[in-house]
């Protein structure tokens, strides 16, 4: 037997923003026990929802009785695939109508793949609904039951009463992503973090301290100038994915990419964090160089890489209308004076003389250079 009440209850928690569940996972999970709890036999719930990010189509959400709430991506590419295309979501998204299998019928028509998937798992009743978002856009939800019979007309017009603040509190919690993936792809995870803590007015930032590093390509200028536009794009674009996630993996926030190369802070704090950062950024460049050198645009590019350290501003600056979330700062200025130094002096890898010995690994003093901004020669590091 249904218990209404607690049906009520449910959507007004679901109206009032689920609150105090923070992500998906409190309130997909939410939505679901209070469910069953209220006599709807759920035994499967997925949502489908398209997302703004660089590598993936979207995200699945998943909930059964056993597993409970999972989370898998909708990589580029999965509308080609017979796993969306030989099943309800296309119809169900772009005509925004439900779609219901009894499962258990005999009659019931096996026209899509998952069909067949639930009957073999036990399922008796699969229901598709659309997710209807204030600007049209639609995405999906799914409920799953293996009762006997399936659902009950009352069950399936409560899961029709819920559509709707569940399709609310999907659009409020995608808003939230997509602004977080979109601010962390173009000023950085922890710059985009800061920004969505409100830290959006010019000067709004921190005073901190880490170790810096840049990296370009040697003779980029050269090989651009004999390569078409996307040709060139798609060469960096090849190493970066190569490189980026050495720095990443190692704590290190890519501010900035610079045309042919990047800018990235490995920011640290107490008595051994530039030990720490300063080793950190060197094993970067030298896992990134590795596996450039090991892959086909390997045959075509090499990087140069300059290390430094220091205090400096990370934060807002710009015009009255358009930031940037960057870092700037005297330590920031003399690491882009010490990569021109390398080029200058044909070399690969360099370090300022503060950061030279903590880098894990020995380095030799290669020379002095004079680096614009700055009074008398500077000691330049190969390491």
């Amino acid at each position: 037997m249904i218990n209404q009440k607690a049906i009520d209850e449910l959507i007004d928690w679901m109206v009032d923003g689920a609150r105090p569940a923070a992500n998906p996972r409190e309130i997909i999970e939410g939505i679901c026990t209070r469910l069953t709890t209220a006599g709807i036999p759920v035994d499967r719930f997925a949502l489908f929802i398209y997302t703004l990010h660089p590598n993936l189509i979207g995200w699945r959400f998943t909930w059964t009785p056993q597993a409970g709430f999972e989370r898998a991506e909708g990589k580029i590419g999965l509308f080609a695939t017979d796993e969306y295309i030989i099943n309800p979501l296309p119809t169900v998204i772009e005509k925004q109508v439900s779609i219901r299998r009894k499962l258990a019928d005999p009659t019931c028509s096996h026209d899509y793949k998952i069909v067949d998937e639930l009957i073999a798992a036990g399922f008796t009743d699969y229901f598709v609904q659309p997710i209807i978002y204030t600007t049209g856009e639609t995405n999906a939800a799914s409920w799953s039951t293996k009762a006997d019979g399936g659902f009950s007309d009352e069950a399936i017009a409560i899961l029709e009463r819920v559509n709707r603040p569940l399709a609310r509190l999907t659009e409020t919690y995608l808003l939230r992503l997509n602004a977080a993936t979109i601010l962390s792809a173009y000023v950085g995870r922890n710059g985009g973090d800061q920004v969505l803590k409100g830290k959006v007015h010019r000067g709004d930032g921190e005073e901190i301290e880490g170790s810096i590093l840049f990296t370009d390509i040697a003779g980029f200028t050269a090989l651009s100038n004999t390569m078409a536009g996307p040709e060139v794009v798609a060469l960096i674009n090849e190493a970066f994915d190569l490189m980026v996630p050495a720095v990443e993996s190692r704590g290190g926030e890519i501010l900035k990419f610079l045309g042919d190369g990047f800018f990235a802070i490995f920011p640290h704090a107490g008595a051994h964090g530039l030990t720490r950062t300063a080793d950190a950024a060197r094993a970067a460049v030298t896992e990134a160089e590795d596996k450039v050198a090991g892959a086909t645009v390997g045959t075509r590019i090499s990087f140069r890489s300059a290390i430094h350290a220091g205090r400096f501003h990370y934060g807002n600056i710009g015009g009255a209308n358009r930031l940037d979330f960057t870092a700037i700062g005297q330590p920031v200025n003399y690491t882009a004076r010490l990569l021109a130094a390398a080029s200058a002096m044909s070399l690969k890898r360099v370090a300022s003389e503060l950061v030279a010995p903590h880098l894990g690994v020995p380095a030799k003093r290669a020379g002095v250079a004079e680096f614009k901004g700055f009074e008398g020669k500077q000691p330049v590091y190969a390491f």
